[in-house]
Parts: structure tokens; C-alpha cells; sequence
């Protein structure tokens, strides 16, 4: 039984450091080199806060269309 728990519980351990931290830290390190925009969350800042996404929602000018999705798009959204 502990030869068997031992080498399981090891590669548990290993696997876990592999995909919970360094993969993750890996791609994101890339990212923020690759796209430095992008990989901050393009965030729009206002006032000195952050009020949302340039990447989520978008503006709508057809007067057909009641109300686009809730973002911070446009000065008044």
C-alpha cells in the first residue's frame, strides 16, 4: 500500500505545481509580452479608476435597437 500512495501522492503534488501555478504563470507572462493591451484586461480608466472593458460591449447608432449590452462604451451608457 505505501508503495503504491507514495508515488501517487508525489505525482498529485507535482501536477498540481505544473498546472496551478507555473502553466498559468507561464501563458500569462507571454501574454503580457506578446499583447501588453490585452493581457491588463484593457481596462477604461476614469477618474483615476478602473470602469470596465474596451474589450465587452459595444455601441449602438440604429435607433431600432432599444439598449445594447450594460457597458461603459460610450460616456453615457
Amino acid at each position: 500500500m505505501k508503495m503504491l500512495l507514495r508515488p501517487a501522492i508525489s505525482l498529485f503534488v507535482l501536477l498540481s505545481l505544473v498546472t496551478g501555478v507555473l502553466y498559468p504563470l507561464l501563458v500569462t507572462g507571454v501574454a503580457r509580452i506578446a499583447f501588453p493591451a490585452a493581457a491588463g484586461g484593457s481596462l477604461i480608466i476614469k477618474d483615476g479608476k478602473p470602469i470596465g472593458s474596451a474589450l465587452i460591449g459595444q455601441n449602438f447608432s440604429d435607433p431600432k435597437y432599444f439598449w445594447g449590452r450594460p457597458s461603459a462604451t460610450a460616456p453615457q451608457p
